[in-house]
């Protein structure tokens, strides 16, 4: 098989992966606090980096911490309010299509860190974007839901992110950087979990099998995965696959969630889906 067959095949199989974490971490969020979640996800997954990462350590130095810490400062941003929306009120399907439209920001914030203006689709993206999440979120009074609100807003640290990471990650390590990325995203995970209210009272097995889940699988795998298909892959198709995604999100919500879909809801996660194709036309050239 061709490296770049397999590096879409790797890419493919990421999406469907995340797919499921909207799902589980909604199945999750009635279990555990939005910062356990995300705590204990990322311990496991920064533990298996660490481990990836050990041999290559004598590379590290000073830009790499300092790089890491704002990747993982957005990171985790991203998560304490994406989670935090499953916890509340947001279903999975409309999380996973929410959460996407951080695609449709990273150009305009992109422009503010290099001043390079987005192109005209790009502005077209925002509009059809802004339309999807009214017909998924705004209510009969115009008014959104506090989860949906939430879910929305976690995409402009994860945009912030994907900025960062594009630009930092050119030169170094990739794998150094995510890991220490991950574990900065652990630590204030924790911190959040003993300023709060502390341990779960339970820890019941599937909902722990879940975390596990996200951890070794939806993070540290894809992760890899996610690397591996970006160095074989074009960008722009990459970038499609990977907005499959949402897609999944909303099947593993129908089939395990029994999430109900209505039609405006499918016109909105249609209008949605379309705005994150369109952003990532030429996406080589606006990044």
């Amino acid at each position: 098989m061709k490296r770049a067959t397999l590096a879409k095949a790797a890419l493919f199989l990421t999406a469907i992966l995340w797919g499921t974490t909207f799902t589980i971490g909604k199945l999750a969020s009635e279990v555990f606090s939005p910062s356990f979640i995300i705590a204990f996800r990322f311990l496991i997954a920064g533990i298996v980096l660490l481990v990836a990462a050990y041999p290559q350590r004598k590379q590290l130095d000073k830009q790499y911490w300092i790089h890491g810490f704002w990747m993982g400062i957005t990171l985790f941003a991203s998560y304490i309010l994406q989670v935090g929306g499953l916890s509340l009120d947001t279903s999975p399907g409309k999380s996973a299509f929410l959460c996407t439209t951080y695609s449709v920001m990273v150009p305009f914030i992109y422009w503010l860190v290099t001043k390079k203006r987005p192109k005209v689709h790009h502005i077209i993206c925002v509009f059809l974007c802004l339309f999807g999440v009214g017909l998924l979120s705004l209510s009969g009074d115009w008014g959104m839901s506090a989860g949906d609100v939430l879910t929305v807003l976690s995409g402009v640290p994860c945009a912030i992110n994907l900025v960062i990471s594009s630009i930092v990650c050119k030169d170094r390590n990739v794998l150094l950087l995510t890991t220490i990325e991950l574990w900065v995203v652990t630590l204030l995970a924790w911190i959040f979990v003993f300023a709060a209210n502390g341990l779960p009272a339970q820890l019941p097995m599937d909902a722990v099998g879940g975390l596990v889940y996200l951890g070794l699988f939806a993070t540290a795998l894809c992760l890899y995965m996610q690397s591996y298909g970006f160095k074989y892959a074009e960008p722009a198709i990459g970038g499609m696959i990977l907005s499959l995604e949402s897609v999944f999100g909303v099947l593993f919500s129908v089939i395990v969630y029994h999430e109900r879909i209505t039609l405006r809801m499918l016109f909105g996660f249609a209008v949605i889906f379309a705005a994150i194709l369109l952003s990532q036309w030429e996406r080589k050239e606006a990044l």
